[in-house]
């Protein structure tokens, strides 16, 4: 373990607190408090278009009922701020620059255009939508030209040719990708503002953060990750993805299907103690008997080495039955 632990959750104010996110709030809070470290919260604000209004107020909101207390963030501030991503746009830049100035990355003056035609005849041979390298090739003067003359552009990592990118995960164990399969995916936006994996990287490595907890689904986006810190030459911090929560007959939970929200839940008047004891339990066991947690409880026996691999369900009748047992002195209406 590091000197100190660091976790972080940075969700995108994009609307409800789902079942998934609360879990992974709630691990990271236990991740870090377990192992007497500091739990941040960071807003991911950057993808402006999918920005609700009144959304960090429900993220305040439902990170202190549930009592998941952080350490550092936008509201309490911290050494490593600011806390919000649109805040720190100015910071990117020089980052994309550097693996520029490296090798590691690239300009792409490419038109959106071009790229659309280039999508429609990779899908008509049948090939990945793979970006072409088309300015890779671009001379030092001709790159200072554009930029000059202002033409709209894009910095893109330049991804290994050859050989495999592996990386340790603390739950899934060693994972390899070929690199062939990888795209030189887009760092930095026209608009200046970065995309949401080097946004990550840049500020997971600025704020000290020593565990990303994130779900399964990220595991294949997880070499590129990997590949940026090897491309700055920082220390890769520990990755723990979870099983992906899903509902009765294993499909994921959405709010569009008419899953229950935190919020949903909460409003039913199911206790919010109990609803956190129950998501604790989704993919992650204790090793003994012991169902029945407060988060006090929780903060002293979670363990990185209880969380499963397998996809949990979220049972509502489980759920009920659960709340039961829990609240035996409580009047529960089905």
């Amino acid at each position: 373990m590091p000197a100190e632990v660091r976790t972080r959750y940075a969700p995108s104010p994009t609307g409800y607190m789902h079942i998934g996110n609360l879990r992974t709030a709630l691990y990271e809070y236990l991740i870090a408090r377990s192992n007497n470290g500091r739990f941040i919260l960071r807003i991911e604000d950057t993808d402006q278009a999918r920005y609700v209004e009144g959304a960090i107020d429900v993220i305040y909101q439902t990170l202190k009922m549930v009592g998941l207390k952080h350490d550092e963030g936008p509201d309490i501030g911290g050494d490593y701020g600011p806390y919000i991503q649109s805040q720190r746009k100015n910071l990117y830049k020089p980052y994309a620059e550097m693996l520029v100035e490296k090798g590691e990355a690239y300009y792409c003056f490419c038109s959106k255009e071009r790229l659309a035609i280039l999508k429609e005849e990779n899908e008509a041979a049948g090939l990945p939508n793979k970006y072409d390298r088309h300015c890779l090739s671009l001379s030092k003067e001709e790159i200072a030209q554009k930029l000059a003359e202002g033409v709209p552009c894009v910095i893109r990592q330049k991804m290994p040719d050859t050989g495999a990118t592996s990386f340790d995960d603390a739950v899934y164990g060693t994972i390899t990708v070929e690199n062939s399969i990888l795209e030189d995916q887009v760092l930095l936006k026209s608009d200046g503002f970065p995309t949401y994996n080097f946004a990550n990287v840049v500020d997971d490595h600025l704020m000290k953060i020593t565990h990303i907890v994130r779900g399964s689904e990220y595991l294949s986006s997880t070499p590129k990750y990997s590949l940026l810190y090897k491309a700055f030459g920082w220390e890769i911090p520990t990755y723990v993805h979870l099983p992906v929560v899903t509902k009765e007959g294993g499909q994921k939970m959405s709010k569009r299907s008419g899953d229950a929200s935190f919020e949903d839940l909460v409003e039913m008047g199911y206790l919010v103690e109990a609803i956190v004891n129950y998501v604790a339990l989704l993919g992650w066991s204790p090793g003994t008997t012991q169902e029945i947690f407060t988060l006090e409880e929780l903060e002293k026996v979670f363990s990185i080495n209880g969380i499963s691999k397998s996809p949990s369900t979220f049972d509502f009748e489980k759920f009920l039955n659960f709340i039961f047992i829990r609240n035996l002195s409580l009047e529960i209406s089905f």
